[in-house]
């Protein structure tokens, strides 16, 4: 399994080429999954650049798409992402939320229809990824038994399980059958605190630190050899500038990595 760290529009304070010198410098991380908002040109840009040294560097990029943008956008988008991953040599990982609605059937049908759309338009060059969800305030989202379905019916679809979200949700890591283990292409890990903030940075005195370490145990069982993307809030790492917070970031990596390297 290899360890990546979620970016987006926070990290961008640092240039490209710092953050891979700061992901360079650690013991186990070999990539990046990027959040990119696809109508900010600034955005697109630093994705650019990084790119380019990801591949300098032979180091994964990954994607994890918004899926509010409209299809017409979202296949331009994917357009772009199929030249990346010819030009870095890897099949890029894109992970989409389901969409969500006024309840949960209606957000199910929303789901397939758009991903239908996407799945049938791109390359094998991308592994299009459905993510389990939990629920939050306000919002009926779509749990892993809700997009079971979905994936297994589309031979393009696969699984981002995220393991924080069943953990905030008070799910059973452990429970997928071996059908719908076949399907996970990528790993989502974060914590959340008892007070119901999501995506924190995991430390060895977390509450959910003995539940963390059983879900890798359990991909490790069922013999999951993708990439693990530790899907943090920088803002809740410990450091006084964007850096500082960025190292504490991928040192919470290092130390999580231990349990399968």
């Amino acid at each position: 399994m290899r360890s990546l760290i979620s970016i987006n529009k926070k990290f961008m304070e640092v240039t490209p080429n710092r953050l891979v010198e700061l992901i360079l410098n650690t013991k186990s991380v070999k990539g990046v999954e990027a959040y990119i908002d696809i109508e900010n040109s600034n955005e697109l840009k630093y994705l650019e650049d990084l790119v380019f040294l990801l591949k300098k560097n032979n180091l994964i990029l990954q994607i994890h798409a918004n899926s509010n943008v409209n299809i017409k956008d979202q296949l331009k988008y994917m357009k772009l992402l199929e030249g990346y991953a010819l030009e870095l040599n890897q099949v890029i990982t894109v992970t989409f939320h389901s969409l969500y609605n006024e309840d949960k059937v209606k957000s199910l049908m929303d789901t397939i229809i758009y991903l239908s759309e996407i799945t049938s338009k791109t390359s094998d060059n991308l592994a299009i990824c459905l993510e389990n969800l939990n629920d939050e305030k306000g919002y009926d989202r779509l749990e892993k038994e809700y997009i079971r379905p979905v994936i297994l019916n589309d031979e393009r679809l696969y699984l981002t399980y995220d393991i924080g979200h069943e953990i905030a949700d008070f799910g059973d890591i452990t429970n997928l059958d071996s059908y719908y283990a076949e399907e996970i292409r990528n790993v989502h890990i974060h914590t959340n605190d008892l007070q119901g903030h999501d995506h924190l940075p995991i430390y060895l005195n977390d509450v959910n630190y003995n539940l963390i370490v059983k879900g890798l145990t359990y991909l490790k069982y069922i013999k999951y050899v993708g990439n693990i993307v530790y899907e943090y809030d920088l803002y809740a790492c410990k450091g006084n500038t964007i850096e500082e917070k960025i190292i504490d970031y991928l040192n919470s990596i290092d130390l999580i990595s231990e349990h399968y390297n």
